[in-house]
């Protein structure tokens, strides 16, 4: 989940500027009582080369003043809406064959895995665009394709491109939330348009890749279709977890002084609106804003006049954002469910779309608490049923999902029975990081364990290097274990995860680290690149002034940290930012409202040019700051055999080869060294194995693995003798021994896969 904060006025608004208020003076005259309010124009950033123009509706006829909305402001509302863009959209495929093609109740993660199992993330604000093109026309430029299909990569992953943000009158405002904020369902203009994006996943299929975007589930924008929920129009205010609120009980309402504004609803009034029977009750806000543990989870409305001549005033519930009301996933309009179903339909049916991400669908659920003022609002029965919908209704389609829970696995099986394809491995991220710091392994072998444990298998996650959030340290896994055993050691888990935590704290950030930043109030988390962690991780204290040698080490860590996310099953991500090396960009170079509320994530945000369409730019079409880089652009790299992408491409390539991303794990054997991860998998449609061996100490080291004593149990004679192949290199790493014993000869901070054939 994230929490951007666009602003206009940094970003390039000048040109979007004039059209706004060319647009502004042809449609505010129309809507009497609505005052437009040009301070909060559509002035979103675009390209700075070729800034696209946002496309605002036709003004309706001007109609006579009234106290209550025209109808022709309000059928310019409905038209802009997600509701009635999705029922256009169930127009085109209700009554036809494209929903009755593909089973959909049960995940299919190894179908995914065939099809696209290695992702690249190219954030769209990171993005620094081709000249004279927008963000979606340079993903689907033919070079950046190119380029990605040399290396292996088969999806590029959008985030969320149509328009977000919210509507004053009939001026649209910017994003604050990264396009989480989602308001309709058209492609956001600043970004590019339907053509751009058709151009895209064509250029993509040529390449036979495949694109992925998102659904939003949980909440939207203040957009038209909030707008007429307020206006208490048609089901409308069916779509959200809000409640109209009796003028008698208006004195306990915070006073809202802005038409267009909100407040939030303290926590005492909030208890008292429950007691009256209004709401189900107080949540524990998620947001990272500071201050958010003092939020009810719910704001106020001003007066506003609805359709039939009433002023109401309502309460609404927010998750995250104050301006990011909820949908309400219970109501008998279906309406929150029909706007979703119309979203993947445009995604899957006319885009051409392959995978969605269901983001935050944790939350979905809202429900009342016996003797509580406390509502339950993560993880309840109804967050898994509209989960396990929206995967139904994505499978139906011809598409695949996947979907983010940081959560213990034991929470993780109820949101994957039926649900979504493929979950984010929350549960070997850090863990793959913080060896580098300690040289110790024990929290990645427990990771594995504890998902073999769990019976979940690693080809059912997706294994993450950099993404556009913070790097996670809340370790829910082994922190929710008490004292319990492993290889003969006796652990307690909370003592261990504050003890990585601390370790954490101590060497990647503070006075180690400066320039990477510790976020959220519990400091779980780290906001920077995997350049930026690894660099102090081995004792680079200046990345921004490493010497070649120390580069070269960077890197060293770098690949290593991909060989432990790549080779294993599952989809494997890398992002732009890996891609390039890219390092944090400074904190006093982000605008100031970027990173109010302490949102430090910007600073693992810079802007990459991934093929060096343009070398002279020195920021993303939003502003960004450009990254300082360590490894160069991909054409650069790929003419060197010893570069980062190019090692990436000789191990995407073996991956492909022995189809590692279909197998399936069997074990986390024990080894000698505790430097040394060891992973033993069975390769698909064969009882082969393969062996990956990750060794996160200083020098190098030899350690023998017994296979035999790998479940459910290989005898000594299927595998004696057997010469085992460096899948990578293609050359012999040793022969299995009459017992069953394979020595595996590693370098210092390096990883090695090696294929069995079992007789």
């Amino acid at each position: 989940m994230q929490s951007l904060h666009y602003r206009s006025t940094t970003m390039h608004a000048t040109p979007n500027r004039r059209f706004d208020l060319v647009a502004l003076f042809a449609v505010c005259v129309v809507f009497v009582g609505y005052g437009c309010h040009d301070d909060h124009g559509s002035s979103q950033a675009s390209s700075a080369s070729n800034p696209p123009q946002p496309s605002t509706p036709s003004a309706p006829a001007p109609s006579a003043p009234a106290p209550t909305p025209s109808p022709d402001y309000i059928n310019f509302l409905e038209q802009q809406s997600m509701l009635y863009q999705a029922d256009q959209e169930a127009d085109k495929i209700s009554g036809m064959a494209v929903q009755w093609q593909d089973d959909y109740s049960t995940p299919k993660p190894d179908q995914v895995a065939k099809q696209s199992s290695v992702w690249l993330l190219y954030y769209p604000a990171s993005v620094i665009t081709k000249q004279g093109t927008s963000i979606i026309g340079t993903w689907a430029d033919p070079q950046l394709w190119t380029a990605a299909h040399t290396i292996g990569i088969d999806l590029l992953h959008t985030d969320p491109v149509e328009r977000a943000g919210g509507i004053n009158g009939t001026t649209y405002t910017p994003t604050i939330d990264g396009y989480f904020d989602r308001i309709g369902l058209d492609i956001a203009p600043e970004l590019g348009t339907e053509a751009d994006f058709k151009q895209m996943v064509s250029t993509a299929g040529q390449q036979a890749a495949s694109i992925a975007a998102d659904l939003v589930p949980l909440h939207t924008g203040i957009g038209p279709d909030f707008r007429l929920a307020e206006l208490a129009y048609k089901e409308y205010p069916g779509l959200y977890d809000m409640v109209e609120i009796d003028q008698k009980d208006w004195g306990l309402l915070p006073a809202v002084s802005d038409p267009w504004g909100h407040e939030l609803v303290p926590k005492d009034i909030a208890v008292q609106l429950k007691q009256k029977g209004y709401i189900p009750g107080l949540i524990n806000s998620a947001d990272a804003d500071p201050s958010a543990g003092t939020w009810s989870g719910w704001s106020a409305t001003p007066e506003v006049v609805g359709v039939d001549g009433k002023t109401r005033r309502w309460v609404y519930l927010h998750v995250f954002k104050p301006a990011q009301p909820t949908l309400n996933w219970l109501d008998p309009s279906y309406a929150a469910r029909r706007t979703q179903y119309g979203d993947a339909g445009r995604n899957i049916v006319d885009r051409g779309v392959k995978v969605l991400r269901l983001d935050a669908a944790v939350f979905l659920g809202l429900e009342p608490q016996q003797n509580s003022t406390q509502a339950a609002v993560y993880q309840t029965p109804l967050a898994i049923l509209g989960t396990d919908d929206l995967a139904f209704s994505i499978r139906k389609l011809g598409g695949f999902s996947y979907q983010e829970l940081a959560a213990p696995l034991a929470q993780l099986k109820p949101f994957t029975m039926n649900g979504p394809d493929l979950s984010y491995d929350f549960f070997t991220r850090a863990e793959a990081l913080m060896p580098l710091i300690t040289g110790d392994v024990l929290p990645l072998r427990l990771a594995h364990h504890f998902l073999l444990d769990a019976g979940v298998q690693e080809g059912t996650l997706i294994h993450d290097l950099q993404n556009h959030d913070e790097i996670t340290f809340q370790l829910f896994e082994v922190g929710s274990h008490d004292d319990f055993e492993y290889e003969g050691q006796s652990l307690n888990g909370k003592q261990l995860r504050d003890q990585i935590l601390n370790q954490m704290r101590s060497s990647v950030a503070g006075n180690a680290a400066p320039y990477n930043k510790l976020y959220r109030a519990a400091q779980d988390g780290l906001a920077t690149t995997f350049a930026g962690f690894i660099a102090p991780a081995l004792g680079v204290s200046d990345p921004y002034h490493a010497t070649a040698d120390q580069v070269a080490l960077i890197q060293r860590g770098h690949l290593l940290v991909a060989h432990a996310n790549a080779m294993q099953p599952g989809v494997f991500g890398i992002s732009a930012w890996d891609l390039v090396g890219a390092l944090p960009i400074p904190a006093e170079s982000i605008p100031n409202n970027l990173t109010a509320g302490g949102d430090w994530r910007w600073v693992n945000r810079g802007a990459v040019d991934l093929v060096g369409t343009n070398p002279n730019a020195t920021s993303s079409s939003f502003g960004i700051p450009k990254a300082q880089s360590l490894y160069g652009s991909l054409p650069d790299q790929l003419k060197s055999p010893s570069s980062f992408a190019s090692q990436v491409m000789k191990m995407l390539a073996a991956r492909k080869q022995y189809r590692i991303a279909e197998g399936q794990m069997l074990a986390v054997p024990p080894v000698s060294d505790k430097g040394v991860c060891v992973l033993v998998m069975r390769l698909p449609d064969s009882q082969n194995l393969a062996i990956t061996a990750l060794n996160y100490g200083r020098g190098n080291t030899s350690v023998q693995v017994n296979l035999t004593q790998v479940p459910p149990g290989i005898p000594p004679a299927s595998v004696a003798g057997q010469t085992a192949t460096d899948v990578v290199s293609g050359q012999s790493a040793g022969v299995v021994s009459n017992g069953g014993l394979l020595s595996i000869n590693l370098d210092s901070l390096s990883g090695k896969t090696l294929a069995v054939q079992r007789k």
